[in-house]
Formats: C-alpha cells, sequence, structure tokens
C-alpha cells in the first residue's frame, strides 16, 4: 500500500495525486478480496453430449461477473456476448447476478468421451440461499 502524503504535510486537503493513490488502493483491496479464493477444478466428459447441451460443472459462479473461466483440454473458451453464438463458445446459464454451476455449449459443437473441461472461478459462490 502507498503512503499518502497531505498537501504542505498537515493539510486536511488532498492533492488530486494523493486522491488517485487512494482510489488505487482501494480497488487493489477490493481485487485482493475477490481473487483471493479462485477455485479450480475439473469435468472428465465420459459420454458424448450433444451440440447446444446445457453442462453442470462442478463449480458455482455468479452469472455476468466475469469470474469464470473455462478451458477445454487446456484452450481457454470465450464466453458468449448477449444472444450471439458466434462470438464465442458457451453462455453462463442463469439471470446476471445469480448463482449458477451450468453452462451452455453454442449450437456448433459439442464435448466428446475424452473430453475434459476446467474452470477456475474468482470469489466465494455457492448455491446456500439459506444467508
Amino acid at each position: 500500500m502507498d503512503k499518502i502524503n497531505f498537501v504542505n504535510g498537515t493539510s486536511p486537503y488532498i492533492s488530486a495525486l494523493n486522491l488517485k493513490k487512494l482510489q488505487d488502493n482501494i480497488e487493489k483491496a477490493i481485487d485482493e478480496t475477490v481473487y483471493t479464493n479462485t477455485k479450480k477444478s475439473r469435468l472428465d466428459i465420459t459420454e458424448d453430449t450433444e451440440k447446444g447441451a446445457i453442462v453442470t460443472i462442478p463449480v458455482y459462479y455468479k452469472v455476468g461477473a466475469n469470474v469464470l473461466d473455462v478451458y477445454l483440454k487446456g484452450e481457454r473458451l470465450i464466453i458468449c456476448t448477449g444472444s450471439d453464438e458466434t462470438t464465442g463458445s458457451y453462455f453462463e446459464v442463469g439471470e446476471t447476478d445469480s448463482i449458477s454451476n451450468q453452462i451452455k455449449l453454442t449450437s456448433d459443437w459439442k464435448l466428446e468421451v475424452g473430453d475434459y473441461l476446467e474452470f477456475v472461478v474468482r470469489g466465494e459462490w455457492s448455491n446456500d440461499t439459506s444467508n
């Protein structure tokens, strides 16, 4: 964390530079909190799936929060934007800000026996709604 120096040593006013440092420190603390709880998981495909299938994954994530990365045999897949299947390989399943453990493949590809998916989820997410 950077030290913030007040203008003229004792002034109650913060210079623009020090205000930026303060903002950067806050953003860094938020990022460290969110990304401290990173989970990695793997799903081995044991039977062929249909094109466009919904796949239940072994981790939960927050839909639309940009906290889920999906890899097919080590190659990072791109999430589709909006409803346009041409922009990526999968969709997140669920309403924005809901918690989900599913993704939907686009209609132009499927998973086959021997494939595997790896997931990286930033943050702590659960389907437990009792809290």
